[in-house]
């Protein structure tokens, strides 16, 4: 009896999930996306809890007695020695692993989101975990935002593939981790739901961002439950004091956008050029080119937050503030570039509030603005850096403000933002760092409307259910049995052979027309036959019209897999269903 319970019980089970697969394929599926969206923000959160309790730990063992990330209270030798060997322990890990799990970042769930349904795999997911750890705590100039948004995704993603969710899902699963991760790294909510629509998806939808906006809530709360809810940096209150300053602020934010596009040209030509080098050696390289960099200025190693805040306190010189400036566009653009796994987010708030305090200072010596204004500038320049390197002006503006806390940004903010986010854009295409990134691999990313409307569907959300398998040969009695239970398509099935689609009525006619007839021959009776191609039940309508044009199928059967090793077929797509995903999708 208790096995029979449990019989029972699991086929309870198996078909609640299939009928949750079936919702999560429709396009409108705010209700299950965003249940999946609260386990993806609960996931993440305890994800990058335990990422930055381990970073944290780390530090306070390696350099006790000082504040983490004070490595400017390091010895000289050690400032070069620990950013090295962090380098070396990367190198090892890269040596001791296979070359394609050393892709990490955001630039891996970009590949992963365009070439591989959203998936991503476990092995990247434990690189990024122990060679961000290793970044981050010995000093590397990167960003805690790539492995957060990396480890975030996966986290949320790697237990929906073993649910074998559909891929429409997994995409969006992928954004909840990722914007989850960012906004429990740095305690900024809608910075990080932000991020995950305008980089990410690359599309704003009421089904995509409900359920991001529950996962960057959920990872917030308890990121804010362990560490508390204090801003990233501290500012006194900001407010523009003339609007006569307004002209400088356009031209600094137009000069930020030609920095940011520096910065993309300086990162993308070191990525190129370091891959002739040998895998274990980027990193060592990496390392040692933050060392001598932290020997010359100490506050460009590790993210920097306390430099930041200095910067946004005006406790610089021009002099020391353009050394800052130089010193930390080279450890970064250097550094990842070898391929330190870290995020450039970081590094170019970083740079953003260097070059910001430059211009703040220059045009106080011009007579554009204020002396006391310098951290205005210092917070301008942080967004419109962001907004320039990743093409993302909302995210820019969104998360200074979330890091500050002082609205008075968002006014002067916003012409900087726009005119770095253009003056970027004319020279990189209008591509992120990322998308130039991921275009240098050889790799694309179609995001034109048609494409993200079909990516947002599963097929299984548009397939016709009423579907049917019979083989070549058929008696009398079975096609009688089977056009009882009112099928739409037949499956024709002949072993060896390839499988063809025969709509129902046309074997409903013939079969009134031969009464007498004891067997039928499907594939000889009159009718039209369809070419078809079999596709998996997870599949979105992008993959089904892929699917289509390389095979010249006329038409698809979905399989399901729900006993391994025996697909079952259960439902049929055409390409004029497909069609009619994209209309109402």
């Amino acid at each position: 009896m208790p096995a029979n319970l449990f019989k029972i019980f699991q086929r309870v089970i198996q078909n609640r999930l299939y009928e949750f697969r079936l919702e999560l394929s429709r396009p409108d599926a705010i209700l299950a996306l965003s249940v999946m969206g609260v386990i993806a923000g609960l996931l993440a959160g305890a994800t990058i809890i335990a990422l930055r309790l381990l970073v944290r730990q780390a530090q306070l063992t390696l350099f006790p007695g000082q504040p983490p990330e004070d490595y400017e209270a390091l010895e000289p030798i050690l400032r070069l020695l620990v950013p090295l060997a962090g380098g070396l322990l990367i190198g090892i890990l890269y040596r001791a692993t296979p070359e394609a799990n050393h892709r990490v970042g955001i630039l891996h769930i970009l590949e992963r989101l365009a070439y591989h349904q959203g998936r991503l795999p476990w092995r990247n997911a434990l690189v990024q975990f122990f060679g961000g750890a290793i970044s981050l705590v010995t000093g590397h100039s990167v960003g805690r935002e790539g492995p957060s948004a990396h480890l975030g995704a996966a986290s949320s993603n790697l237990p929906a593939q073993a649910l074998s969710l559909p891929n429409n899902s997994l995409r969006i699963l992928a954004a909840c981790g990722a914007a989850a991760g960012i906004a429990a790294s740095f305690n900024t909510p809608l910075a990080g739901a932000a991020f995950a629509m305008e980089v990410l998806l690359m599309e704003y939808t009421i089904a995509g961002f409900t359920p991001i906006i529950l996962a960057t809530v959920c990872a917030t709360a308890m990121t804010r439950a362990m560490f508390g809810s204090d801003l990233a940096y501290t500012v006194p209150p900001l407010a523009l004091a003339h609007l006569t300053e307004l002209p400088w602020i356009l031209f600094s934010g137009i000069m930020l956008g030609l920095l940011a596009a520096l910065f993309i040209y300086l990162f993308q030509f070191v990525s190129a050029h370091g891959k002739q080098l040998p895998v274990w050696l980027r990193p060592l390289l990496g390392g040692l080119l933050v060392g001598l960099c932290g020997l010359v200025l100490p506050e460009v190693m590790g993210i920097g937050d306390d430099t930041v805040n200095r910067i946004l306190g005006a406790k610089y010189d021009l002099g020391l503030l353009l050394g800052i400036l130089v010193m930390k566009i080279i450890a970064s653009a250097g550094g990842i570039g070898l391929g330190l796994p870290g995020g450039v987010i970081g590094p170019s708030l970083f740079i953003g509030a260097a070059a910001g305090g430059v211009f703040g200072l220059l045009g106080a010596m011009l007579g554009f603005n204020e002396p006391a204004s310098l951290g205005l500038y210092a917070m301008i320049g942080m967004g419109a850096m962001m907004a320039g390197t990743l093409q993302a002006p909302m995210t820019g503006l969104i998360a200074i403000l979330e890091l500050t806390g002082n609205p008075g940004f968002i006014l002067p903010g916003m012409l900087a933002v726009v005119a770095a986010t253009i003056t970027s854009g004319r020279l990189d295409k209008r591509e992120s760092i990322f998308m130039r990134l991921l275009r240098s691999l050889g790799l694309d990313y179609r995001h034109d409307p048609i494409s993200q409307s079909l990516r947002r569907t599963g097929v299984a959300g548009t397939m016709n259910h009423k579907v049917t398998v019979l083989s070549r040969m058929v008696s009398h009695e079975l096609v009688d049995t089977t056009l009882a239970q009112e099928p739409a398509w037949i499956l024709i099935r002949e072993q060896d052979k390839p499988d063809y689609l025969l709509a129902a009525i046309d074997l409903v006619r013939y079969h009134k027309q031969n009464p007498e007839q004891k067997e039928y021959d499907l594939l000889a009776i009159p009718a039209e036959r369809l070419q078809t191609s079999a596709i998996d039940l997870r599949a979105t309508l992008l993959e089904a019209q892929q699917v289509i044009q390389n095979t010249g199928a006329q038409a698809l059967y979905v399989v399901s897999q729900s006993v391994p090793g025996i697909p079952r077929v259960i439902g049929v797509l055409t390409r004029e269903d497909i069609e009619s995903g994209y209309r109402y999708s």
